[in-house]
């Protein structure tokens, strides 16, 4: 999407980085304030990524993303794994034999480290990102963990409430990752993204509300198989650019504070209505 300003936006990024490598979105240079963390880093590469540019200093940000990773005994749990190993693989830094372990022992965990139904969605919210790693590191997931993946999923259908739509994104990862769901069963549950569809607002968080963020919006997309007419391009092109603050970062919605999270997600955006409208348009 051209119209987005590129120059603020590698200002906003290249300021919340910080002297040791990494990242932090509330970074002030002149005060010395905000300090690395593994989040924040891993979302400014992904913003570079999106940008189609390399960050600069990457190989400072790979040394501190290892050398924190190997030190800080939190980077072994969930979401912080991620973090780091998916900043890491951002920074082209091989993972090593202890971060594959890591991964394998982490997935173990979640997989049966819970007790009652309702925290099914937070679970799935830290697994969904930690099965995807081990697809990009060639770990795939063994029969019996498959099989207790597809249990958990069987599970959370009998919760009594609507999936709010990141949630039905998650979902639908999980049944394909899991080898158990036929093509017939996820493609009726990926069309459920419909349901979710506003005239205004793009996408809603459920059926029926006016809740809407950069991060809605991109759980549709990420859902969506039928191309976007031109109108909704157009329309969905607007609300992500009044999200883009004076700074050049982007916040959830617009007038927020921006964070390296919103502006990775607003990149990520951005990519996926440039392909979808060259699919409209070739159509």
């Amino acid at each position: 999407m051209d119209s987005l300003n590129r120059p603020i936006l590698f200002r906003y990024l290249n300021r919340c980085r910080t002297p040791e490598g990494g990242y932090c979105y509330f970074r002030d240079p002149e005060s010395g304030a905000g300090f690395p963390n593994g989040a924040d880093t891993c979302c400014a590469l992904a913003a570079y990524r999106f940008l189609g540019s390399d960050p600069p200093f990457l190989a400072r940000t790979g040394r501190w993303l290892r050398e924190e990773r190997d030190r800080n005994d939190a980077t072994r749990l969930s979401p912080y794994l991620f973090w780091f190993l998916e900043g890491l693989r951002l920074a082209g830094v091989p993972f090593s034999s202890e971060d594959h372990d890591c991964l394998v022992r982490e997935t173990a965990r979640l997989l049966e480290d819970w007790t009652s139904s309702s925290e099914l969605p937070s679970l799935f919210e830290d697994l969904a990102p930690l099965l995807w790693l081990r697809r990009k590191a060639s770990l795939p997931l063994s029969e019996k963990e498959k099989g207790r993946l597809k249990e958990l999923l069987d599970l959370e259908v009998d919760l009594p409430r609507h999936f709010p739509l990141p949630e039905l994104r998650t979902r639908v990862v999980l049944m394909e990752e899991s080898g158990r769901f036929s093509k017939e069963m996820i493609a009726k549950e990926r069309s459920k993204e419909s349901e979710y569809r506003h005239p205004v607002f793009g996408y809603v968080i459920v059926p029926g509300s006016s809740r809407s963020d950069l991060f809605i919006l991109r759980s549709g997309l990420l859902l969506r198989k039928d191309p976007l007419a031109p109108f909704e391009v157009r329309s969905l092109e607007s609300l992500l650019l009044l999200c883009q603050s004076r700074e050049g970062g982007f916040g959830p919605v617009g007038g927020a504070v921006p964070t390296l999270e919103s502006t990775s997600a607003a990149l990520e955006l951005s990519h996926l209505l440039s392909r979808l409208s060259s699919s409209t348009e070739m159509t």
